[in-house]
């Protein structure tokens, strides 16, 4: 792992990275489903990719228009879904401290950027 960030993988837009600490000015992410897991995206068809348990999701706040920062220390091994009928493969992610973000997309005709939704 480089001295920031190690690269895990992606899961449709969202790609994971393992970091060595948490930035500071982060807000709480208050976005969970109906069991308390934190939801980290949402999919235009309704469903969420989600981490398999409740742990404390933070945000960054000033994140590029239309990007999306997450970041989450986990005390133990815990997994990226998606509660799809057919989801995107799982990610079984070790103990650590994970950064997500979500990709964006750049509309030239509203000349705005917008999160990427699967």
């Amino acid at each position: 792992m480089n001295a920031k960030r190690e690269t895990i993988g992606a899961q449709g837009e969202i790609s994971i990275f393992r970091v060595m600490e948490m930035p500071s000015g982060l807000a709480p992410l208050k976005e969970c489903d109906r069991k308390g897991r934190p939801i980290i995206s949402h999919s235009e068809s309704g469903n969420h990719h989600i981490l398999d348990r409740a742990v404390d999701v933070m945000e960054q706040p000033d994140a590029p228009a239309g990007m999306r920062i997450l970041y989450a220390i986990l005390e133990e091994p815990t997994m990226l879904i998606q509660d799809a009928a057919e989801p995107h493969g799982s990610h079984q992610l070790p103990a650590g401290i994970y950064e997500f973000r979500i990709a964006r997309e750049y509309d030239p005709f509203t000349e705005q950027a917008r999160m990427v939704a699967d």
